[in-house]
């Protein structure tokens, strides 16, 4: 099977999403005209067993679905999302996201980043000034979005969690 996708759905003059019936249809068609008991051209000779590796493919629904399955992106990497909560608590610095140690980014007040990483273990915290948050361990695998939502949704929240546990002042509400 040396053609590719786009080759096999050519050759037999069908879109990608072609139905079973279809394919059948066109295959159908096209051996009527190149097969070589009524054509007996060159190009007949050439075409005629494309025309017959492409239906032996797509004509078989457990064969055409591994054949577009070598055409499906890999997934590679975990999705991490950070969003800073937009409420106004009369802080306008950058929120800085620090991972496994090191700074990450910067988040403006209501922002939100998201960033490919690799799948695996890692450490989160955010940080305002001396304001630290705990550190959140997390996992992600390949394919994974992980999303943390970052700060205090009201001004009375954030100064009460500033004056009662100012560790906590910034903090992850959820993890999705």
């Amino acid at each position: 099977m040396s053609t590719t996708k786009e080759n096999f759905y050519t050759i037999l003059g069908v879109a990608p999403d072609a139905s079973q019936q279809e394919i059948t249809t066109a295959y159908r068609k096209l051996a009527w005209q190149y097969h070589p008991d009524v054509n007996p051209a060159d190009e007949a000779k050439e075409r005629m067993p494309l025309i017959n590796e492409a239906y032996s493919v797509l004509g078989d629904a457990a064969q055409r679905q591994k054949y577009d399955a070598r055409f499906v992106p890999v997934v590679t990497k975990a999705r991490l999302v950070i969003q800073r909560g937009g409420a106004s608590v009369g802080v306008t610095r950058g929120l800085d996201v620090i991972l496994d140690g090191e700074l990450l980014c910067q988040i403006a007040m209501g922002g939100a980043k998201s960033f490919l990483i690799e799948p695996g273990s890692y450490r989160l915290q955010v940080k305002l000034d001396m304001t630290s948050s705990l550190v959140y361990k997390f996992s992600c695998v390949a394919g994974a979005t992980v999303g943390f939502a970052c700060g205090a949704r009201s001004l009375t929240e954030y100064i009460f969690r500033s004056i009662t546990a100012p560790d906590k002042a910034l903090f992850v509400t959820r993890i999705v």
